[in-house]
């Protein structure tokens, strides 16, 4: 309420109001109007301003009261200053506060009070063998109700009031009660060993919600924690979504392929749908008779701009073969000579009705080309050759050309087993190179040209061969590799060697089992066979050779 700058009534005129006379003199503040809680009607501003300052000098704390416990704040404690001026200019208790200061000494308040509550859950404990199910009910809390605190503490500053302060503590109640508890029990019973299974709409990718997870997302309470089902789609997207891949090709000259890039679909998953379907599994494991329940994982796909047709017209357009092999324990020479030669191979291009040769291809192997030495196997001897590391790169290739189901008119065996052919990989599925012979060659019997592409992994010792081209329709089988005739290692060997330091070893050669191997390869086309053969190794037994120094000086 504002005191009137001018008042316009005459003095000495009376206006007569249910019996008794007001008389309002000018510049006083009419009777009834109080400020801050004190009587100031009929006073002049000034004399107001004296009786106002009484009142808030002798309020300079607040007083606050839970169960028996009290806290005091003063002034500084909350920053609060009153502005007299701009009181009693507009008739009311006008104020200054740090929000900071009040909301920091409010959540001090909440440090001391609050107990945070204990959420109900169910979880699956292994007894043993046996899986059992545990119901924990929860414990319930309190918390300072914040915003009611901070206005009643706005009102007692306005109205300068002593009077203590009831904190307001609320409830949290999140505690099962015993009919929630065997509701939950009931409900968890029934998805124990069973299990959700989204899947992808293409790829074969698919991921499993087992029942551990299941029962963490139940809400004992009932139904389903459907914030945390969210959160675990939200995770699931990041691996799953990715943008189209338009195709591309570049050459650097004719027979050769600097970039290609097949056209590939991306994919964005519908996370609120993915979360409906996922509860919506749920509860079939609950209501139906069901070990698990399948569900097709809702993802958008999305169409790239440029397909692979657009960017060639050499037929090259999908994936038709993959071959892979592991170099884990090589030597920094072998890995060099791995990377150089597949390196080199990369982006070749072979015509259709061409035989690929992959000594011709690569070109000679050699210091003066750039290879470094590492151990090959010569003339029944392993031995630092330049190249050494070279044949993991056909037989990856190798691998490649059984899965495009290409003819393969020369390809020989390794004299023995070596460890890096068999790593993830059954034994028999190598190719040995040597220049001028042996050679690894294969066909392109497709009615398109074929791209090879190749990946290499150093830091996961991980070597990938890609053939790129126009599916016809073929079907490749492979079986599993069959062993006979395996033939222990000789006894190790240790020969002195003069070039080395008296009592220094140094292994030269690396104990092998014998063995012979086979396996077999069919290409089929509707009914037509197109390739049927079956591939032979003949794996010497190889002896551990040990160089002893003997030098003395």
């Amino acid at each position: 309420m504002r005191i009137p700058k001018i008042v316009y009534v005459a003095a000495g005129v009376l206006f007569l109001a249910g019996g008794i006379n007001y008389a309002y003199d000018f510049g006083r503040f009419p009777k009834g109007t109080k400020i801050g809680g004190v009587e100031v009607g009929r006073m002049k501003p000034d004399e107001a301003v004296e009786v106002v300052r009484r009142k808030v000098d002798g309020f300079s704390s607040i007083k606050l009261v839970w169960e028996g416990r009290e806290w005091i704040w003063g002034r500084e404690d909350v920053g609060w200053q009153y502005d007299l001026p701009a009181s009693i200019e507009q008739a009311e208790l006008r104020f200054n506060l740090n929000e900071e200061k009040l909301i920091n000494m409010i959540a001090g308040i909440g440090m001391e009070i609050d107990i945070p509550a204990r959420e109900p859950e169910v979880v699956i404990e292994k007894v043993g063998e046996e899986k059992q199910i545990k119901v924990y009910p929860g414990e319930n809390g309190r918390e300072v109700d914040a915003v009611d605190l901070r206005q009643k503490v706005l009102r007692n500053i306005k109205l300068a009031e002593a009077a203590s302060i009831e904190i307001p503590v609320r409830p949290m109640l999140v505690k099962l009660t015993e009919s929630q508890i065997n509701e939950a029990g009931r409900r968890s019973e029934l998805i124990l060993n069973k299990k959700v299974i989204l899947k992808m709409k293409e790829g074969g990718q698919k991921w499993e919600i087992a029942d551990g997870e299941a029962v963490a997302w139940m809400d004992p309470a009932g139904g389903w924690r459907e914030n945390l089902i969210s959160e675990w789609v939200k995770g699931l997207s990041q691996l799953v979504n990715r943008p189209a891949q338009n195709a591309a090709l570049k050459f650097i000259r004719p027979g050769r392929v600097e970039e290609f890039k097949p056209a590939k679909p991306g994919w964005v998953v519908d996370e609120q749908k993915t979360t409906r379907d996922v509860v919506n599994g749920l509860k079939l494991l609950e209501g139906e008779n069901l070990l698990q329940a399948e569900l097709e994982l809702a993802a958008e796909e999305i169409a790239p701009k440029v397909d692979n047709e657009d960017v060639n017209n050499l037929g090259i357009k999908e994936l038709i073969g993959r071959g892979e092999s592991w170099f884990s324990g090589s030597i920094t020479n072998r890995i060099y000579n791995l990377k150089k030669s597949a390196e080199t191979l990369n982006g070749i291009l072979v015509a259709p009705g061409e035989v690929f040769s992959f000594n011709k291809t690569v070109g000679e192997i050699s210091a003066a080309t750039g290879y470094r030495q590492a151990y090959i196997i010569k003339e029944g001897k392993t031995i630092l050759g330049d190249g050494g590391g070279v044949c993991q790169v056909s037989s990856t290739l190798f691998r490649a050309v059984l899965a495009a189901g290409l003819p393969i008119p020369e390809r020989t065996a390794h004299a023995y087993r070596v460890h890096y052919y068999e790593e993830k990989y059954q034994v028999g599925f190598d190719a040995t190179v040597f220049q001028p012979a042996p050679d690894f060659k294969f066909t392109n019997d497709t009615p398109a040209y074929i791209l090879i592409q190749t990946e290499f992994d150093e830091k996961n010792k991980h070597l990938v061969f890609n053939l790129y081209g126009t599916s016809d329709g073929r079907k490749v089988e492979v079986s599993k590799s069959r062993i006979w005739d395996q033939v222990p290692p000789p006894p190790d060997l240790y020969q002195d060697d003069p070039t080395l330091p008296m009592g220094k070893i140094v292994q030269t050669e690396h104990a092998a089992w014998g063995a012979k191997v086979a396996f077999d390869w069919k290409v089929t086309r509707g009914d037509e066979v197109l390739q049927e053969r079956t591939f032979y190794s003949n794996y010497r037994p190889w002896q551990a050779v040990y160089l002893r120094g003997t030098k003395t000086n």
